[in-house]
């Protein structure tokens, strides 16, 4: 048997010896990369999709009241648009599971608005484009000659 070693000569072989027998294990993909499946060359994340999908019916129950005082077929087109808005926005950024699941929330309440907003800034837009054209040829509101 050997004498008994001091601390700090202990440290002194087992640190370089630790250093160079350490491996870093590999990073694991997200949970979000490792169910996908290929449609047509495009990987779907499945489960990423179906919070997406959720989230989105889920929350359609609450929304607004002005939203909910559409008749079912506007109702049902509001949320598919909010679908296929959510899917898409999941099949191309790949976000993880919650942050899909708490934006599919947000849009599936919000969705009517958010389409609202975007019409009603199309509307301004086609309106002020149609005035400039109409300003460019010499016409006013009225179509007649200025």
């Amino acid at each position: 048997m050997s004498e008994p070693m001091s601390f700090s000569h202990f440290l002194l072989g087992w640190v370089p010896a630790l250093a160079a027998s350490t491996v870093a294990p590999a990073v694991a993909p997200p949970l979000a990369d490792t169910m996908l499946v290929v449609i047509a060359g495009v990987p779907i994340p499945l489960v990423t999709c179906l919070l997406g999908f959720l989230g989105v019916v889920m929350a359609r129950p609450l929304a607004r009241k002005s939203e909910s005082a559409l008749s079912w077929p506007l109702f049902l087109l509001v949320t598919a648009i909010m679908l296929i808005l959510v899917e898409l926005w999941i099949v191309e950024s790949r976000p993880r599971w919650l942050f899909a699941f708490v934006v599919a929330i947000g849009l599936g309440f919000s969705g009517y608005s958010l389409i609202e907003l975007l019409g009603d800034q199309m509307r301004d837009f086609l309106k002020d484009l149609a005035g400039k054209a109409r300003g460019a040829i010499g016409l006013d509101k009225d179509g007649t000659d200025t």
